[in-house]
């Protein structure tokens, strides 16, 4: 029995180790501007592995064109799972596209709440953006707001210990 959990725990250990290689190599070639690279890799990871990052990183490129081509729709759509991850980054660039419409309905009251999301952890763009969606609710959109704002808060801000490791990669 002992064998079994010490080959089950070494196995999770090295896929974890492989999943984090492939990630960074990912973001590497992001970075070097090998956005085919960067598809190829993340690609994978977003969709079977279901990495928060990699997810965000898909959501980039797909609404920049990067490796893919430009579509808003599947910008929102990755970028909504890496918000559904807690990833304060993706939650705000959500937000800007509920306030613009753009690949979803525009729709202030979903930004107002996705922006006081990543607020909520501490991303600082999101904070003003805030208060500029807010300037668009009515009284009545603005109560039903805060309400889906709470409920966001609690499902998707990032906690404690992960806002001290969040600090550690800074706001983008």
């Amino acid at each position: 029995m002992m064998k079994i959990f010490l080959l089950t725990l070494t196995l999770l250990f090295l896929a974890t180790s492989i999943v984090r290689a492939d990630f960074s190599d990912g973001v590497f070639a992001y970075l070097k501007g090998d956005f085919d690279s960067a598809h190829a890799t993340l690609r994978p990871l977003a969709e079977t592995a279901d990495h928060g990052l990699a997810q965000y990183w898909m959501g980039v490129m797909y609404l920049q064109g990067q490796g893919v081509e430009q579509s808003y729709e599947e910008a929102a759509k990755w970028l909504r799972k890496a918000s559904e991850k807690s990833v304060p980054q993706a939650q705000h660039k959500l937000a800007n596209l509920y306030m613009k419409g753009l690949g979803v309905p525009r729709d202030y009251e979903y930004a107002y709440a996705w922006y006081r999301t990543a607020a909520a952890s501490e991303h600082k763009l999101s904070i003003n953006m805030a208060d500029k969606a807010k300037e668009n609710l009515s009284a009545e959109e603005l109560k039903e707001a805060n309400k889906l704002s709470a409920e966001f808060i609690s499902k998707f801000a990032l906690q404690i210990e992960q806002k001290a490791a969040a600090t550690q990669t800074g706001n983008r």
